[in-house]
């Protein structure tokens, strides 16, 4: 009798912390939508969880402050395109064209969160913290990919500890493309293939050949 007691505590204990998480899943969801929307200065707890259906004092139990709360709603996001990216490109495939992949992968996420880069943008002065750690996040990713091409014979004309600076450029042409497309209104247009293939090239040439 003890053992079944024991049980369905530990097993009301996970699911309070399973409501939990979700709970603060659809806080952090809802939060970058709303700065996606209006902006860090405009999106007031009250909006955020209005979006989350969830009541105000909800949010407290999660977050300490408004500012707390963004601290973390980029590295958040970061993770749900780290992810996002990783489910659409092929193991198998290696080189640029494993770039190219991820590219394009890129570029549906932002189709599927066109507010991202207000998100992304506005958190250097708005949220320092979270940008930094963003991009921590980012960078040590790619550098652990590029680390797996060197054990693959790929990169042969990059040390270890150039790595980082790969990644960083790396970043920013995607980056800089995607603004290149992703529209201020929140529309994101699909690159043109000539600028696929470009940017092929030059991953080709620049860290392949």
């Amino acid at each position: 009798m003890k053992r079944k007691t024991v049980a369905k505590k530990v097993q009301a204990r996970r699911t309070r912390e399973e409501r939990s998480e979700e709970t603060r899943n659809k806080l952090i969801q809802a939060g970058a939508r709303t700065v996606g929307r209006y902006g860090y200065e405009g999106a007031s707890i009250a909006r955020i969880t209005a979006r989350a259906k969830v009541a105000l004092g909800t949010f407290y139990r999660h977050f300490k402050s408004r500012q707390e709360f963004f601290d973390q709603l980029l590295p958040a996001m970061g993770h749900t395109l780290m992810s996002f990216v990783q489910e659409r490109v092929d193991r198998d495939v290696v080189g640029s064209a494993r770039e190219e992949q991820r590219l394009r992968a890129y570029f549906e996420f932002l189709d599927e969160y066109p507010w991202y880069h207000r998100l992304l943008n506005e958190s250097e002065v708005m949220a320092p913290k979270a940008h930094a750690v963003y991009f921590d996040l980012m960078t040590s990713g790619l550098v652990r990919s590029f680390q797996r091409s060197q054990k693959r014979g790929e990169l042969r004309a990059f040390r270890s500890d150039e790595l980082e600076t790969v990644a960083y450029i790396v970043m920013a042409s995607r980056v800089y493309l995607a603004q290149q497309y992703a529209k201020s209104n929140g529309v994101v247009q699909e690159p043109p293939p000539e600028v696929l293939a470009t940017y092929s090239k030059f991953i080709q040439r620049a860290l392949f050949d």
